[in-house]
């Protein structure tokens, strides 16, 4: 069943009242419905005496067709995008159009149903446009309901858990390897990562445990980008933890982040 937070916002400078604000600005996109029209027109008001030339009006056909291809592509995409994700563990923010409340839809992507031409993500009771989805994560890793409930069972596996970044509170998801546990009065702290660079955990933020293969623990070479120099230096060493944020994911490298597409190498320490 879908977790659903209804959020009631009044700032009015609250960045989320942007998904209710209505635009003047003309819009550059043309259909091909549009376009045809436009043709049509064309055609039906041209001078009798100098018409549209035969190659002219071939050359926009042809721009007609490559319209009409491209849109077709991209609900292609769109459809093949949402079946990808059934199955996966998803984070929405659904706005309603009539009252601005926002709704923040968390739960497995069950399957996807098709209406109107447009792919939706049904998760639970809920109906999720694929472009409302902002957060993913892996739903074949285990529950952590059905493993362990011993946080000392969890020493030496590949864990994923939730954590508010420290600097713009946002939530993201952390994965890692647990190589020990620290006791604070009492209270047992999961340690991800390596000696170096490590983040600490409780059970209850422990969302599942990973079954397969990790990127954790392995050697990387990879770009990252030095805000200090202002252009990108290499880095190599092993991946300490994996942060994914606003469905995009990061290796931490010696302590610095990596976006997944800058890497260039993965092997075994």
């Amino acid at each position: 069943m879908a977790d659903v937070q209804k959020v009631n916002y009044i700032d009015p400078n609250d960045s989320r009242i942007q998904y209710s604000k209505q635009t003047t600005t003309p819009k550059n996109e043309l259909s091909k419905d549009a376009f045809l029209n436009l043709l049509v027109t064309q055609l039906r008001y041209q001078d009798p005496l100098n018409p549209t030339d035969d190659k002219e009006f071939l050359a926009q056909m042809a721009q007609f067709s490559a319209l009409e291809q491209m849109q077709n592509m991209n609900k292609t995409l769109e459809v093949t995008k949402a079946f990808a994700l059934i199955g996966k563990n998803i984070q929405a923010t659904v706005v309603n159009r009539q009252t601005s409340d926002v709704e923040i839809v968390e739960g497995k992507v069950d399957f996807v149903k098709i209406a109107n031409n447009k792919a939706y993500l049904v998760v639970g009771d809920r109906e999720v446009a694929v472009e409302d989805v902002n957060m993913v994560t892996d739903a074949s890793l285990s529950a952590i309901d059905d493993g362990p409930s011993n946080p000392f069972e969890l020493i030496g596996k590949v864990v994923q858990f939730t954590r508010n970044n420290p600097l713009n509170n946002k939530q993201e998801y952390v994965e890692g390897f647990v190589k020990h546990i620290n006791m604070k009065n009492g209270i047992p702290y999961l340690v991800i990562g390596t000696d170096d660079y490590y983040l600490e955990t409780t059970m209850d933020k422990i969302v599942g445990v990973v079954t397969k293969e990790s990127i954790t623990g392995k050697k990387v070479v990879g770009k990252y980008f030095n805000p200090e120099m202002n252009d990108y230096e290499e880095v190599e060493g092993t991946v300490n933890y994996i942060l994914m944020r606003d469905n995009q994911m990061y290796v931490i490298v010696n302590g610095k982040e990596l976006a997944y597409e800058d890497l260039i190498k993965v092997y075994e320490g």
